[in-house]
């Protein structure tokens, strides 16, 4: 009997740890969602957050590409923050203006960085972006240009 009982503790303690990597993100971002919303994916407040919001974390701030070779970077403007990297949202200038190429949805990268790929759609490249997964690779996020922003194409996690 009392085999059984510490069987079922065990078990439950087990299964309240072994996802630390989905919780520490969830607590992770709940924090800094507060610092910066979807609904403020603005160029210049995100740039005013973003000391505060790196601190924090500790990852990349902004990543630039040149996603539609006209020889001027776009960039990756980090949002939110968790244990495994940053959400960025996507810019692009135009006319010293800085408009919003990722909608509400965000780019989830780390240090592991974003790739262009050579595909392209209107003359706006695919991309990779990549971060660990907390299991012993890492989860590529595959974005395509939809005519009037980047959207999610397919995601999946590559073991190394």
């Amino acid at each position: 009997m009392y085999f059984l009982v510490i069987l079922a503790v065990t078990a439950l303690i087990f299964s309240c740890t072994s996802q630390p990597n989905e919780t520490a993100k969830s607590n992770d971002s709940l924090q800094s969602a507060e610092k910066i919303s979807p609904s403020a994916y603005d160029y210049s407040e995100i740039l005013k957050n973003q000391d505060s919001l790196v601190g924090d974390f500790g990852w990349t701030s902004k990543l630039e590409l040149d996603l539609n070779d006209d020889g001027v970077n776009e960039e990756f403007l980090a949002v939110l923050g968790y244990s495994r990297g940053m959400d960025y949202a996507l810019f692009t200038n135009i006319d010293k203006n800085w408009k919003l190429l990722s909608g509400t949805e965000t780019v989830p990268s780390s240090d592991a960085g974003v790739r262009i790929e050579k595909k392209t759609k209107n003359g706006w490249h695919d991309f990779i972006a990549s971060q660990g997964s907390g299991r012993g690779g890492i989860i590529e996020s595959y974005f395509t240009w939809d005519g009037q922003k980047y959207v999610l194409k397919e995601q999946k996690e590559v073991k190394y």
